[in-house]
């Protein structure tokens, strides 16, 4: 890894900060992130963190793609949300066909794209030469700026992954009405009996990597970067919005309170002290034990060794543990806001509600997440769940 230009790379993203916090408001009120932030973002080559090295993508390691999120989400974490997804959208085309990957890139390093999984009443079937596709799906964070889709598709014959181009599929514009990262943008998506390639479609992988991926090989052996010598599931984690979201909120008070005036200061106040030191500290945790994963999986992979299964739920253990004290460090920051921060123009609530909002998903809930790992290491079946 170029550790220089690294270290440039979250400069950029530092530099971005001000315009990011100065148009917030305006990214969740559009229900979108706008597209002078985007190329922004382009231009600062941010995105090209994920691409891979063959297609003009830059030589850091995936983990630079959560630090320049957590950067962005202290500022706007519908922002961040959206650029880890394209970033990681970027990295997850290393492991496709050299031909889906060729035709992806073909506009270039700066690729941008979405992801959503179809409903139930989707269907795909398998048609000379290809497939056709048709269903309908929520949640395609950014899908405004991609010009191309990852689906994720249930069928007769199980599930699959696709790739489809920006004409092959319709938007709704009115169905992102949330209270949680409105800015995200993530509408649904509509296809209607789309032909899809054989080369963009395959059998995607399970959300955990039990069993050695063959596509890691085969990512390797085009790209030779450090980054596809690890399990997919151990380089993604989302976890880097909520911490740097309640990391956001605990700036924005501190800045508050500092020098605070008036018979009784609350800067002088030892609950308020207190509180403070706390957040503070569950979110330096959080950053540090994300990092820390993200280092851990590139160290087994480069060794030639394969994560253990406790390893691998230790991780998904972790992302919900991030979850949680990033929830807990921005619910005491809240807290302390006063009646101040029940504007709904106000910064403390926005990073407040955006935070809980990145923590929604299964394995942003620690009560889920860790289950694996402890029903693992007790000699059970990881995977045997109960809610």
């Amino acid at each position: 890894m170029d550790q220089a230009a690294r270290e440039e790379l979250l400069k950029r993203a530092a530099a971005l900060a001000p315009a990011l916090r100065q148009r917030a408001q305006a990214t969740e009120d559009a229900s979108q992130v706008s597209q002078e932030t985007m190329q922004d973002i382009i231009d600062a080559e941010l995105v090209r963190i994920g691409t891979p090295i063959k297609f003009g993508g830059l030589d850091v390691d995936v983990a630079t793609t959560y630090e320049v999120a957590m950067e962005f989400s202290r500022s706007c974490p519908s922002t961040g949300w959206v650029y880890v997804l394209q970033a990681l959208h970027a990295y997850w085309m290393g492991f496709w066909s050299m031909e889906a990957q060729e035709e992806v890139f073909a506009d270039g390093p700066d690729m941008l794209s979405a992801s959503v999984q179809l409903g139930v009443k989707s269907e795909w079937r398998k048609v000379p030469g290809g497939y056709r596709v048709s269903g309908h799906g929520k949640f395609a964070s950014g899908c405004d700026h991609s010009q191309w889709m990852f689906v994720v598709a249930p069928g007769q014959e199980g599930i699959r992954q696709f790739i489809l181009p920006r004409s092959d599929y319709t938007i709704d514009a009115g169905s992102w009405d949330v209270s949680g990262l409105r800015g995200t943008g993530s509408k649904d998506v509509l296809i209607e009996d789309a032909f899809v390639p054989e080369h963009r479609g395959k059998i995607p992988r399970p959300p955990v990597d039990f069993e050695r991926d063959p596509d890691l090989e085969r990512a390797y052996g085009y790209h030779r970067q450090r980054r596809y010598l690890a399990p997919m599931s151990t380089l993604q984690d989302l976890t880097c919005v909520a911490i740097g979201g309640a990391q956001g909120a605990a700036e924005e008070l501190i800045a508050r309170t500092r020098g605070t005036s008036g018979s009784v200061k609350s800067a002088d106040s030892t609950m308020v002290q207190t509180q403070i030191a706390e957040a503070t500290v569950e979110v330096a945790a959080a950053r540090s034990m994300l990092l820390e994963d993200m280092e851990v999986a590139q160290r087994i992979g480069e060794a030639g060794d394969y994560p253990s299964i406790e390893h691998l739920t230790a991780h998904l253990r972790n992302r919900g543990y991030g979850c949680k004290l990033s929830v807990q460090a921005v619910n005491r920051i809240f807290d302390l806001g006063g009646a101040r921060s029940l504007s709904t123009k106000d910064p403390l609530q926005r990073l407040h509600r955006d935070v809980h909002a990145a923590t929604h998903g299964p394995l942003g809930n620690f009560n889920i997440a860790s289950q694996p790992y402890a029903r693992a290491v007790l000699g059970l079946d990881p995977l045997g769940l109960r809610l």
